[in-house]
């Protein structure tokens, strides 16, 4: 099994107490075989994905990794929600929940103020 942090253990215990009934959540999911890329939480169905981002993202490699792995799902039609690690804890990851909700239930073309 991959190594997962604190911050993604914590996530997926929350995304688990308030499952989204119907939705495709997938762990660790291969968006690019290719590339060997993966998102920490997918909805592909959705092609909505959750990056929980931590120390190694800030670094320069980090950002200069992240910034192709992104461009490349924005390519493949991905929307992708990013979190920072040190701010998805035991006490706030419902909050974060509560945003995938909202982003699945809301996609852009019915958003309130959308020209459709």
């Amino acid at each position: 099994m991959p190594r997962t942090s604190k911050a993604e253990e914590c996530l997926a215990d929350a995304l688990a107490a308030q499952p989204l009934p119907g939705w495709d959540l997938t762990r660790e999911y291969p968006f690019d075989r290719a590339r060997k890329w993966k998102f920490d939480f997918a909805f592909p169905s959705q092609k909505l994905a959750i990056e929980v981002d931590g120390r190694y993202h800030r670094t320069f490699k980090g950002q200069r990794s992240d910034s192709e792995k992104f461009n490349e799902s924005v390519r493949q039609g991905w929307r992708t929600l990013r979190l920072p690690a040190d701010r998805v804890t035991r006490a706030k990851a419902a909050e974060f929940v509560w945003l995938v909700w909202e982003v699945l239930c809301c996609p852009p073309s019915s958003a309130p103020g959308s020209s459709e």
